[in-house]
């Protein structure tokens, strides 16, 4: 842009504007992307030139120089496929983070045009072909490389359109009629025969124009076949029964040995199925309270920031892989550093803000923690409704030490707290709800709120990570014992209607911290006063199954599997309609899942052994 197209001088711009502007300036005086400029007609980008143009895309990406590896992708997206689903990508990632409206139609509205695309570089068929292809199997020896990778970049496009179909539609009725769609589709449904069963018999059947070209498109077929089993099977068995009925199941422990290869072997798609195992492991399956492979993710980050010593993405998962083993000081430093980082997705900077916000309560620097939620507040719009109220928790979790003015700040934040709640694929956010019901309790009990700040570490599955620092879980429960006392002492300030819900909350607390301190006989004590409660229980009737969840949990740990699944089953199937209810079900498939697992696997250990015995027995019979 020249100086006269420009409205006003450089200087008079906003910052953020600014400095985007001269940061384009300064690319393009270091490269002048030379690798992906308009200089070169299009019709002579081939898929190899754009198979590497996406290589250079990636490295930069991972580089941290997002806006080169953007305008590399945006510069042939109207005529390559893999140009147009790179733009996809960038427009699909902050509106994951987001949950933004607006930037949500932006990326569905890109995907849009990468199906279109895609569509023209596809395999057509004539009516016949297509009835032929339902009794015989097509011949894929006369595909050409651009062809199969159209299906597979269509795929790929699919499958995230479905995935923001979600956020934008409403629930779980939107999610059966993206799966509906896909599976009655023609064009889509050949898509899914692609990615779960066709793509090997493209990739062995195929006379494939060049080794690169097969790399890069078997490395795209591990990715979704992963990321799909991996995401199917940690849904809860009541969506799962409904996703078979149309034709899907997952598999877990597969869909992670699979993107362990995709990482290994060479391709395009093979750093994207580490950063995909980091995000199942470090994030999705610790939200659904499964333990981590903290030895495979270590390796993973070790050997990527050896390539990319700055790389934001691999740094924000070194900081979530020690804030989960309880080093948050060590967290807290990583993400210092990251949300330092200059020309960094705003996004990613809030990321770094709610993981320090934990990190600091996590070291019960409840001040910190605080100020970590304010500034979301002023600069994140995903949820101010939880970012008012964690705030107000964390004062709160002051105590004594809440000074006058803090505790006004805190009366204002939650009478704010429920003007901020918003609604995501057309319903309120679980959570939310759940805090407009916290901020109403505030009001009800004068003024009081039980051990808020620790209430939010277990509900986060924070309590877990704690268990490697014993001093703070020491310290927590005498904080909970304090409370306690206190409760006792000053009853009759407190509405009496509600008393035998903050006792369930005082023992459910301390059950997570006695949990988490590895005691858990003392643990199951307390969780089976919290369900003893349960018929005086008027408003936080989500602690009994929640109890019931944690005391099966203590008991798999003491060995009694049988008896544990039985309290989780019941905890599934016996409690319905409470707060919080959804990520409850999350954890109790997880756990439920995990339990047949190990038991299969000693299953097939008793099999084997049997085996070797019967073996051993019939040579010893010939000798």
């Amino acid at each position: 842009m020249s100086q006269e197209e420009r409205p006003e001088p450089l200087d008079t711009l906003p910052r953020d504007l600014r400095e985007h502007l001269e940061m384009e300036e300064s690319d393009e005086e270091q490269d002048n992307f030379q690798d992906a400029s308009g200089d070169v007609p299009d019709e002579n980008m081939d898929l190899q030139m754009a198979l590497a143009d996406c290589e250079m895309a990636i490295k930069r990406f991972f580089n941290n120089d997002l806006e080169s590896a953007m305008g590399i992708m945006k510069s042939r997206s109207s005529s390559s496929i893999y140009h147009s689903l790179g733009v996809s990508i960038f427009e699909f990632i902050p509106a994951v983070l987001t949950l933004d409206s607006a930037q949500v139609g932006r990326a569905i509205q890109s995907l849009k045009t990468t199906v279109q695309l895609c569509n023209q570089h596809r395999r057509s068929y004539t009516i016949m072909q297509t009835i032929g292809t339902m009794i015989t199997k097509p011949n894929y020896s006369t595909m050409t490389d651009l062809e199969a990778h159209a299906e597979l970049c269509f795929a790929e496009s699919m499958l995230l359109q479905a995935a923001l179909s979600v956020i934008e539609g409403e629930d779980i009725a939107a999610f059966l009629r993206a799966t509906m769609k896909i599976k009655n589709s023609y064009n889509t449904y050949n898509v899914t025969l692609l990615v779960r069963r066709e793509c090997s018999r493209i990739l062995e059947k195929k006379t494939w124009e060049s080794l690169e070209s097969r790399q890069h498109f078997h490395s795209g077929v591990r990715l979704g076949l992963a990321t799909f089993n991996i995401m199917i099977a940690l849904l809860p068995a009541r969506i799962i029964t409904l996703l078979e009925y149309v034709g899907y199941s997952g598999d877990k422990e597969a869909g992670l040995a699979e993107l362990q290869t995709g990482a290994r072997e060479p391709g395009l798609r093979g750093v994207l199925c580490e950063i995909v195992s980091l995000g199942i492991q470090l994030v999705v399956s610790h939200f659904a309270g499964a333990t981590p492979n903290f030895h495979q993710c270590r390796e993973i980050i070790d050997a990527q920031l050896k390539v990319y010593p700055e790389g934001v993405w691999f740094l924000l998962f070194e900081g979530r892989l020690e804030l989960l083993r309880g080093r948050c000081a060590l967290a807290a430093a990583t993400y210092r550093r990251v949300a330092e980082t200059r020309h960094l997705w705003p996004q990613l900077r809030h990321l770094c803000y709610w993981e320090l916000m934990w990190a600091s309560a996590m070291m019960m620097d409840w001040r910190t923690a605080a100020e970590f939620a304010g500034r979301l507040i002023e600069e994140s719009s995903w949820s101010r409704t939880m970012y008012c109220y964690a705030k107000a928790a964390l004062l709160l979790q002051l105590g004594e030490d809440c000074t006058s003015a803090e505790r006004n700040h805190v009366t204002d934040l939650l009478n704010a707290a429920p003007l901020y709640r918003q609604k995501i694929a057309g319903k309120s956010l679980p959570m939310e709800k759940w805090v407009t019901k916290r901020c109403a309790r505030y009001s009800a009990q004068g003024g009081r709120l039980m051990m808020p700040a620790m209430e939010l570490l277990c509900l986060w599955n924070m309590m877990s990570a704690l268990a490697a620092d014993v001093p703070t879980l020491q310290s927590l429960l005498k904080k909970i014992d304090i409370a306690s006392e206190l409760l006792d002492r000053e009853e009759r300030l407190w509405p009496s209607a509600l008393l035998a819900d903050n006792r369930a909350l005082i023992f459910y607390l301390r059950g997570c911290c006695l949990s988490a301190l590895g005691m858990q006989l003392l643990a199951i004590q307390q969780f089976d006063k919290v369900v003893g409660l349960k018929n005086t229980i008027k408003s936080d009737t989500f602690l009994v199954p929640y109890a019931m969840y944690e005391a099966a949990t203590c008991h798999y740990n003491l060995g009694e599997v049988d008896r544990a699944v039985r309290m989780w089953q019941d905890a599934r199937k016996g409690y319905s309609n409470y707060s919080l209810e959804s990520r409850l079900q999350f954890r109790l498939h997880s756990k439920l899942e995990m339990a047949q697992s190990n038991a299969q696997g000693q299953a097939d250990m008793s099999l084997s052994a049997m085996s070797r015995t019967s073996s051993s027995l019939k040579l010893a019979s010939k000798r």
